[in-house]
């Protein structure tokens, strides 16, 4: 830190010193490096959504929720971010792309779960009383075959996303 805003610090009271805390923080937490940073946040069973505009407020809330309170994964426009975190870092051209991809990837990974309960429903008389299925399933063989062709539509257009690795400082 230069000298001249040593001395400036120095000559403050501790309330002072607190107000430009609370200001330097919050010009930090409201820097735009002109990258995009959607964080989706996963603690104690709740998820939520935080988009920030730098890498040093993302990189705080990774530390925040370093695995023990949570976990973050990132997806990012900024694609040599280095950041420290216990969740998942993904690099997409646009944050558009990286919703497509989620959609995609979740259509991939329940519609084979949305069978099996389907067929289960439809062969429950054959199923003993106790494993049978108490409710029908939400979705019905034309809703799958809609899920599927959306399956189909998103492979033709995603971009898949580049995974970003955190490489210690020399």
């Amino acid at each position: 830190m230069s000298n001249r805003i040593t001395n400036f610090l120095k000559n403050l009271t501790i309330e002072e010193l607190n107000e430009v805390r609370s200001i330097s923080e919050d010009l930090i937490h409201n820097y735009d490096d002109g990258f995009k940073y959607e964080c989706k946040v996963r603690s104690y069973g709740r998820n939520r959504t935080t988009h920030l505009t730098n890498s040093q407020s993302t990189q705080d809330l990774c530390y925040q929720y370093d695995g023990d309170d949570g976990i973050v994964d990132v997806y990012t426009t900024n694609p040599n971010l280095n950041l420290y975190n216990y969740g998942d870092t993904y690099y997409f051209p646009t944050l558009e792309d990286a919703e497509k991809w989620r959609m995609y990837k979740s259509l991939v990974n329940n519609i084979p779960n949305w069978k099996t309960e389907l067929e289960e429903w439809d062969n429950r008389e054959n199923i003993p009383f106790e494993y049978r299925p108490s409710f029908a399933p939400i979705y019905n063989a034309k809703d799958i075959e809609t899920h599927e062709q959306q399956v189909i539509d998103y492979e033709k257009e995603i971009i898949n996303p580049v995974r970003l690795t955190y490489k210690e400082p020399e």
